[in-house]
Order: C-alpha cells, then structure tokens, then sequence
C-alpha cells in the first residue's frame, strides 16, 4: 500500500535543489551518495506541487530594460543605508540599472517594468523602515547598531549570508565603511540586546525577500528581541554559603 507523502516544505525543496545538483554535477562518490539521498528525501515527500519559493519570491518576474530612467520610490535625506540596499536588490536580481537623483531613485526600465519595480521598491523600503524603527527602541540597541541590522536584511533577502565558521561584522566595521573613518564604539552596556544585530536581522531580510506579511516578520522580531534580552545586572550574593 502506497503511503501517502507529505507536502514539501521550504526546507526540503532547497535540500532537493542541492543534492539535485550534487546528483547531475557531482564526481564519483560524491554523485552517487546524492542519488542516494535525493531517493530518500522523494520518498518522504511530495514535489509536485507548486514551488512557494518561486511563487513567493518578490523579485519573481521578467524585466525589460530601457534607456530612459522612470522614477520608482523617494528616500529622506537620512535614509542613505535604505535607499542604497533597494537599489543594490533592484540591480542584483533583475539586471536592471538604478541610479539617484535629488532623493530620487530611478530605473531604466520600461513602464510595464518601472510598475512592478515600484512595488518592489515600495515593499522593500516600507519592511526596512519599520523593521529598523522597531529595533531602535530595543533596550540597549545603540545608534552605530543600525548599520549592522541593516547589513543583516540585506544579506538575508538578497541569500548573501554568511558560511558557517566566518567572522560576523563588527559595528565597528559597518559604521567605518558607511563613514570612511575610524571610531572607537561604546563599552556594552551591563543590559540590553545580547545578540548580534546582523544575525537577528538576516531571518528577517529573507522573508521579505518570500513577501511574508510585515505584522508577521515584526511578531518575529519583537519575539526574537525579548528571548535574547540579556537581564540587569545583579549584585553578588553575600555571606555564609554564597560561592
């Protein structure tokens, strides 16, 4: 009797798109342990229906080029590090050349492409401003954290993270390469956020990049903060028995 297979998740499509690869590229031992565990894993689920990763992904769609410049979003003058992320995504994964002008940001686009690059634009900025709002009344987020935090959603809504074993950036870092200079950061506070902004941040970053609701990525942010909130500082116990 044939069981009846569970749907395929996230997880497991992006699993089977490695070891496909693996099984189709892959040189002597290495190919045939794929084939091994692609089987396994088509054997535990079923594949046929509709890929949400594909379904879902903002940047889903083809765009024509243009050689005029239209007008997809506006930015504030203090939305430097906002601006340029949608602009690097737009030009990352659609090919399509941005540029600036006067707050600005324009697309070479074709008008039925410049409609979908505003949407884009409109999604991305609006998830990042509401996001990085959110995480500044953070107990014990500080200014310089920002940079960090945004590096985070970019990397996670564009798949640019980080591999295992490699060094997170430092706030130090981010603030010296948005600035050009070198500053000293502050002393951690006693209190606050213990966790690093740009791991909290990529999560975030790839469910913007899959359209996931901004309530629902903000629950998870609020969620994640309030886990990692390293508590006050105590007082060391005193007297007979205390270590």
């Amino acid at each position: 009797m044939k069981t009846k297979l569970r749907p395929a998740s996230l997880k497991a499509r992006v699993l089977l798109k490695k070891l496909q690869a693996l099984a189709d590229r892959g040189v002597d031992g290495e190919k045939l342990a794929a084939q091994r565990k692609l089987a396994r894993l088509k054997a535990q689920f079923d594949f046929s229906g509709p890929d949400p990763e594909e379904a879902l992904n903002l940047f889903s769609g083809r765009f024509s080029h243009s050689a005029t410049a239209r007008r997809i979003c506006r930015f504030g003058a203090d939305e430097f590090d906002i601006a340029n992320s949608v602009k690097w995504a737009i030009e990352s994964a659609t090919n399509i050349p941005c540029i600036f002008r006067h707050g600005d940001l324009l697309a070479e686009a074709t008008p039925g492409s410049v409609n979908r690059l505003k949407e884009i634009a409109a999604q991305i900025a609006g998830s990042f401003r509401a996001l990085l709002e959110q995480f500044r009344t953070v107990d014990g987020v500080d200014a310089k954290d920002r940079n960090v935090f945004t590096m985070g959603l970019y990397d996670g809504m564009m798949n640019e993270t980080r591999n295992a074993g490699q060094r997170l950036p430092s706030r130090a870092e981010a603030f010296q390469k948005r600035k050009g200079k070198s500053r000293k950061p502050p002393a951690p506070a006693a209190s606050g956020l213990h966790f690093h902004p740009y791991t909290l941040a990529v999560s975030l970053g790839r469910q913007i990049r899959f359209s996931a609701p901004l309530e629902q990525i903000a629950a998870e942010l609020t969620a994640a903060t309030q886990k990692h909130l390293a508590p006050p500082s105590e007082p060391a116990a005193t007297g007979k028995g205390s270590v």
